[in-house]
């Protein structure tokens, strides 16, 4: 910093309120045009450590996530590349956390090697012992969940919009016995797919329509046993996957047993996988929107690292459409 100073010909405070962007500071933009001028000129980097030595912290907000899917079973990656894109604009550095092994104590201590300002992680990472030993080393804990908690400051992911959205439109076509999938936790209000499940069944009861829970794990086998016993008993004339991938092997299995898709059974997915129109027929499919929303998810993330935390306000919907394809 002191090279950056000489070589603008200011002094080294005035460098410094330049590149850590002190608020507050008055610097003519002639002088700030200079200052990062030589910075650049000269390839200056901030030296995180001395940073995080000087402010106890650093200006990392670290996301924890267990897997590298879109939808992961835990914690929807998207909403971490959605939160990064915000917080990097707020003047935050985010670093994406990838070990899933570790939750609880050991978890903390993994993340406060980085000395971070904030560290967002879902629900079941956080326990009261790691909670208390982020807050005593000034970092502050956000979790992501499908329900609120008293642990921590939680932002609720509710994306059960796609469920009614996916019932509605069986409903609309006509259907009148819709079958919803799911393996057995999937109806936990706790799994990321309940709310999805909840909603189906909730919009087809609303609708007047039959509707009933069918558990069956996103496998082959599974799909054609579901089949095979819909033709021994009574067939749905709707099928709603709670992800593509139920809805997908279900079609799969449906076309194997010769049943007339969708003139027999329609059948509709949630997430729109790309791998929808590579299906024969191709797989109607319910979008979440991903960037549109009542409360953005940074934006409560941010509130919380600065103490503005208002819960009333942590509730994260995703509205959904339906994209249209064959099978629906």
């Amino acid at each position: 910093m002191s090279d950056v100073a000489r070589q603008a010909g200011v002094s080294r405070a005035t460098a410094s309120y330049v590149l850590n962007r002190t608020p507050g500071a008055r610097i003519p933009e002639q002088t700030r045009a200079k200052v990062l001028a030589a910075a650049e000129a000269l390839r200056y980097v901030p030296h995180v450590s001395a940073r995080s030595l000087r402010r106890g912290r650093s200006d990392l907000v670290v996301g924890h996530v267990d897997g590298s899917s879109i939808l992961s079973d835990r914690l929807p990656f998207f909403g971490l590349v959605r939160i990064a894109s915000e917080v990097r604009k707020a003047g935050y550095t985010f670093l994406i956390h990838g070990d899933p092994t570790v939750s609880g104590l050991a978890a903390a201590r993994a993340w406060l090697a980085l000395r971070p300002a904030a560290v967002v992680a879902t629900l079941d990472r956080f326990t009261e012992e790691s909670v208390a030993m982020l807050a005593g080393a000034g970092t502050v804990p956000v979790a992501l969940g499908r329900r609120s908690s008293e642990l921590t400051a939680t932002v609720v992911l509710d994306d059960g919009e796609l469920g009614r959205a996916a019932a509605t439109r069986l409903a609309d076509r006509g259907c009148r016995r819709i079958a919803v999938l799911g393996s057995h936790d999937d109806r936990s209000t706790d799994h990321v797919l309940g709310n999805r499940i909840a909603e189906v069944l909730a919009t087809a009861a609303e609708r007047g329509l039959e509707a009933r829970y069918v558990p069956m794990r996103p496998e082959v086998d599974a799909a054609a046993r579901v089949v095979a016993d819909w033709q021994r008993g009574e067939m749905p004339d709707g099928v709603v996957g709670p992800t593509d991938r139920h809805a997908g092997l279900l079609l799969g299995a449906l076309t194997d047993a010769g049943i007339d898709v969708p003139g027999r059974v329609a059948v509709i997915g949630m997430d729109d996988d790309p791998f929808c129109d590579l299906l024969r027929p191709r797989l109607t499919s319910v979008a979440a929107d991903l960037i549109g929303g009542d409360t953005p998810l940074a934006g409560v993330v941010l509130a919380a690292i600065e103490g503005r935390w208002d819960p009333g306000h942590a509730v994260r919907r995703f509205p959904a459409h339906v994209v249209e394809r064959d099978s629906a």
